[in-house]
């Protein structure tokens, strides 16, 4: 399982997020006219290693129609991937063995006004040991 497999997964094997988004959880961009809320997700790009580790960002973008529903929906991704303190999760995930899984960044709210739509972007950090990405 490579790290964006990993994000996914546990996405939408989240209960709390998955009854508000559905199915509606993307990797990459968002296709065009998706009902909402949903959930689109990707590598920001520039991940690095050290000592058999890997870590690489991912933009999760929580999108609604009211800015409450947004915000809603990146606090549920906040709690998911935040863990304790900044510590994060940590243990295997569906075979991926996460060293840590924790929230780097709450961007807050971009009002998207060509969709008419609310963005609450969320960057995380997962680091996992080279040898787990397949």
């Amino acid at each position: 399982m490579k790290p964006h497999e990993f994000v996914g997964w546990t996405l939408l094997n989240t209960s709390t997020v998955t009854a508000i988004t559905s199915t509606r959880i993307y990797h990459g961009l968002r296709p065009k006219s998706t009902t909402t809320p949903c959930i689109n997700y990707y590598a920001t790009g520039g991940g690095d290693r050290w000592s058999g580790l890997e870590r690489q960002t991912f933009s999760i973008n929580c999108r609604a129609d009211t800015p409450g529903a947004a915000r809603d929906l990146a606090r549920l991704v906040i709690t998911l991937f935040d863990g304790t303190h900044g510590q994060g999760t940590y243990g295997t995930n569906n075979d991926f063995d996460v060293a840590r899984a924790s929230l780097k960044t709450d961007i807050g709210l971009i009002p998207e006004i060509d969709d008419d739509l609310y963005n609450a972007p969320v960057d995380i950090d997962v680091i996992n040991a080279v040898t787990t990405v397949s």
